[in-house]
């Protein structure tokens, strides 16, 4: 097998020299104290954990749960939204040398009960919204509700017991969101989770000083490493919030005057609009001065002018707080529209990629170096290679590393279609520049071939019709054309909610098709377009299912 391989340097001047991520607490307790760790404004009331108070917290509520039956080894699920106590749940299982199983608060009762049977976890923790619709679905299991868990026990269960836990032990297993109706259970080690960690700190320098906003479910994997474990680990403050709204957030933003973001491009355009609706609210006059300065930062851009770019729009970062200094984004790709006016409002935006199994960031555009259009480079200690590329360079991307995963949970045909000679295969298309930047086409199962035996890259195709009037969300997909006998390159949209009748809207969105095709490769211009009403359906990670939506755009026809 071919490849392009790209590695990173290894980890040097590892910020701390924990064993297991319990230990990584106990650490912080003993350097932080009573520095805030974790917090939340509930109707204008915040609940605050300083660093000493978690660990006691998790060391109490973790002798409750042993108390109940929860033993080293053992799964625990922890089914609730992110939030302080949600924090001290996770921890609590840690300090048992258990291992949690995270799972999105919004999965139906059954579901839970299933994936409990699954990991044989009879011991759940649980927020108050999901006890109240699990009902008969908890059978036998003993049930904790996380809700309480700011607070000590009533009744101390005995003295503190701690499990010796190493590296290799199992830390969490999240479920895989895919598209399909068996998520895959994937076991992360204490290693690989503070693996991971490492290497983000040693690009990214954060510090005890910095304001996190959590913005993502803790189970998922990037909101828990990236946005929850990386900042303990230095002395920051993770701020969470109650709802993830524009509102909602720009207020936490500015109570809490926010330095950092670890975002998915879902909320990273919900606060584009934010900016965006204020500016279309203004008086025309604003409007005007709106672009004006628009303009002017593009000047700024190109002669390598970030902080005249954010004196230029002082305005815009006092609304988020005034001290942002980096917003990253995973999971999916950004639309490139979102990207530049950040980046033309001076803010740092950084992406990066990685996936559930491999706990999970793989690569990331270092602050100081942003690279629009490329996930970045690999971090200390991940290599990466580009399987059998093409006269392009484009192949699947295959990985290795201390965060990798070693196997699906009690799935052997699914881990060894997972590996090759070591490599895990992602499943992802890519292609490495010359100086490493890996650079995403989409998924190897997305790929459209025209019947000229042509490869056409679904997120390629999307980029060259970014620029589509209109357009709210654009996802591109192949359809059977018995003409060519190949695939044909479709294109699936929702439209925006300006004012516009929707018939107008649809024939400037199909006129502006036309024009752009006329300006791209025949094998990848859009031969038919799709009205899609309402959201286009994604994972719990918000990435769209682009064989639902071919399915559904078969059914409607």
């Amino acid at each position: 097998m071919e490849a392009r391989t790209a590695q990173s340097a290894q980890v040097r001047g590892e910020p701390r020299e924990a064993h297991s991520l319990f230990d990584l607490l106990s650490r912080a307790a003993a350097a932080y104290g009573e520095k805030t760790a974790l917090q939340v404004n509930r109707g204008g009331q915040w609940t605050r954990l300083s660093y000493r108070e978690l660990l006691a917290l998790a060391e109490a509520w973790g002798r409750e749960l042993a108390a109940a039956g929860l033993a080293p080894g053992e799964r625990a699920l922890l089914v609730a939204e992110a939030s302080p106590e949600w924090g001290v749940s996770y921890f609590a299982i840690m300090s048992q040398g258990a291992t949690a199983v995270p799972l999105d608060p919004q999965l139906n009762p059954p579901d839970i009960a299933a994936l409990a049977v699954r990991t044989r976890g009879h011991v759940w923790l649980v927020s108050n919204a999901v006890r109240a619709r699990l009902g008969d679905a908890v059978g036998e299991a003993r049930v904790f509700v996380v809700d309480q868990f700011a607070s000590a026990p009533a009744e101390a269960a005995g003295e503190a017991v701690r499990s010796e836990v190493n590296g290799d032990d199992v830390a969490s297993i999240p479920f895989t969101s895919g598209t399909t109706l068996a998520p895959k259970g994937v076991p992360l080690t204490h290693g690989n989770f503070l693996a991971d960690v490492r290497a983000l700190l040693a690009v990214v320098k954060v510090r005890r000083e910095d304001e996190f906003l959590s913005v993502l479910p803790l189970y998922h994997v990037l909101g828990f490493t990236g946005g929850f474990l990386a900042p303990l680990s230095v002395g920051a403050t993770v701020t969470f919030v109650e709802r993830l709204t524009p509102k909602a957030l720009l207020e936490a933003m500015q109570e809490t005057r926010t330095t950092v973001i670890i975002s998915v491009p879902r909320l990273m355009i919900l606060l584009v609009r934010a900016i965006q609706s204020r500016v279309e609210g203004s008086p025309r006059s604003a409007q005007r001065a709106f672009a004006v300065l628009l303009a002017l930062a593009r000047v700024c851009r190109r002669l390598g002018m970030r902080g005249l770019r954010a004196a230029l729009f002082r305005s815009v970062h006092a609304r988020f707080g005034g001290k942002l200094r980096m917003l990253v984004s995973g999971g999916a790709a950004l639309p490139s529209n979102v990207y530049d006016l950040l980046d033309l409002m001076g803010f740092t935006v950084c992406e990066g990629y990685g996936l559930t199994e491999t706990s999970p960031v793989l690569t990331l555009n270092p602050p100081h170096d942003p690279r629009r259009g490329t996930v970045g480079l690999p971090l200390p200690g991940v290599e990466v290679r580009i399987a059998d590329p093409d006269a392009e360079g484009l192949g699947e991307v295959l990985v290795r590393g201390a965060c990798v995963f070693s196997g699906y949970l009690e799935d052997a045909e699914a881990t060894a279609r997972a590996f090759h000679d070591g490599w895990f295969r992602t499943g992802d298309l890519g292609r490495l520049e010359r100086d490493g930047h890996l650079v995403l086409a989409g998924r190897a199962d997305d790929v459209i071939v025209t019947g000229g035996g042509k490869n056409v890259y679904p997120v390629e195709v999307e980029y060259l019709y970014r620029d589509l009037p209109h357009v709210k969300e654009l996802c591109i997909v192949g359809v059977p054309d018995a003409a060519s006998g190949g695939d044909a390159v479709h294109a699936v949209i929702t439209l925006d909610d300006s004012e516009e009748p929707p018939e107008a809207r649809r024939r400037e969105v199909e006129a502006a098709v036309s024009e752009i095709s006329k300006g791209i490769p025949p094998h990848q211009r859009v031969r038919g377009v799709h009205f899609w009403e309402g959201e286009l359906p994604r994972t719990r990670t918000l990435k769209v299912k682009r064989r639902q939506v071919r399915e559904g755009i078969g059914n409607r026809e």
